[in-house]
């Protein structure tokens, strides 16, 4: 595995910049404490600073397509020769914010990781103020414009349906 891939770009294609855990880590000491409360987690045990940083949230550690990719010495799931497998596709189509990682592991294995990480942070960024908002904030968490991202605009009708249980 490449050490010098930048640690917002994880090994199945999500942005960790929009993932929420992450988002808490870096601004938010109380949401960050909200979400262990949730999780059932400790809030060390929650902290994360990204797919390929040295300080990864309970869940991320336990992560089988991270592992899996380390053991095929792969940098991402789609350099893989049995990409996409079945653990990734039920991966992807698990929850909303991983609806769009084929498409992102194709641009990433297109352009490289660094381009697409730009990429992604624009697409999670607020269109109003440019905060960046993670991949289930309709609205921004800072200014409150509607849609929150183009993320939220291209899913909103996903994401609404997964946060209301139906």
């Amino acid at each position: 595995m490449s050490p010098d891939l930048p640690v917002l770009a994880s090994v199945c294609g999500l942005y960790c910049g929009a993932c929420a855990v992450y988002l808490a880590t870096q601004e938010d000491s109380t949401h960050l404490a909200h979400l262990a409360s949730r999780l059932g987690q400790t809030v060390e045990e929650t902290r994360c600073d990204g797919c390929r940083s040295g300080r990864l949230s309970k869940h991320c550690r336990a992560c089988g397509l991270s592992a899996c990719a380390n053991e095929k010495g792969v940098d991402f799931c789609g350099a893989c020769s049995d990409y996409p497998c079945q653990t990734f596709e039920a991966f992807r189509l698990e929850r909303p914010h991983r609806r769009d990682i084929r498409r992102d592991m194709d641009r990433i294995l297109e352009t490289g990781a660094d381009i697409w990480v730009k990429e992604a942070a624009l697409r999670y960024a607020c269109p109003n103020c440019a905060a960046t908002n993670s991949g289930y904030d309709l609205a921004c968490k800072k200014c409150g414009h509607e849609p929150g991202s183009a993320y939220a605009s291209d899913h909103g009708d996903a994401i609404r349906r997964y946060l209301s249980g139906s």
